[in-house]
């Protein structure tokens, strides 16, 4: 599966209010991952945050915030949100040690704004979600003539940029598959 198809299986599994998923834990009062999925009285216990982490996956997946395979302390920054399905928005920041790492995306329809704050002293790879890199504007003009903003690629229904520290705004038109 493609990173986007594996994020509509996990956001599946994560937003299915009936059993087995997440939500229907949260709908029978879950406030962590539970040892076992059956909801029984001293049998198993409710607090096993240990076994896995639904939070991690928000913050890399749907957010899209992840260090750099060669990062030291998010020096180098991966910002590769995955819009899912019916998801019209993520808000997500993570508090790293060079400061906070925004990555905030909203759709309407075909249309996507990402947000992105990279601290100082660190450099992102962005990826940002588009039919094509010429459908890709930054803080209202095409990307390509932004200033601190790179094209580097096409790369699975994502313009992928390199982009210094700073605040960007990148709005896009998705691909079908992407909606």
């Amino acid at each position: 599966l493609s990173a986007n198809g594996q994020a509509e299986t996990a956001y599946a599994i994560v937003n299915q209010p009936d059993f087995p998923g997440w939500r229907w834990m949260l709908k029978n009062g879950a406030t962590t991952l539970w040892e076992h999925w059956a909801l029984e009285e001293n049998t198993f216990s409710h607090n096993h945050p240990m076994f896995g982490s639904v939070s991690q996956w928000f913050f890399q997946w749907l957010g899209g915030i992840q260090p750099a395979p060669d990062a030291v302390g998010f020096d180098r920054i991966l910002i590769r949100p995955q819009p899912v399905k019916d998801l019209e928005w993520v808000r997500c920041t993570y508090d790293s040690i060079r400061g906070p790492i925004v990555s905030n995306w909203q759709r309407r329809g075909a249309a996507l704004t990402l947000e992105v704050t990279i601290p100082a002293n660190a450099t992102a790879t962005v990826h940002v979600p588009a039919a094509s890199a010429a459908a890709v504007t930054e803080s209202g003009k095409p990307a390509a003539e932004a200033d601190g903003v790179k094209f580097l690629r096409m790369e699975a229904n994502a313009a992928v940029y390199a982009v210094g520290s700073g605040t960007y705004r990148f709005e896009s038109t998705l691909t079908k598959t992407a909606k």
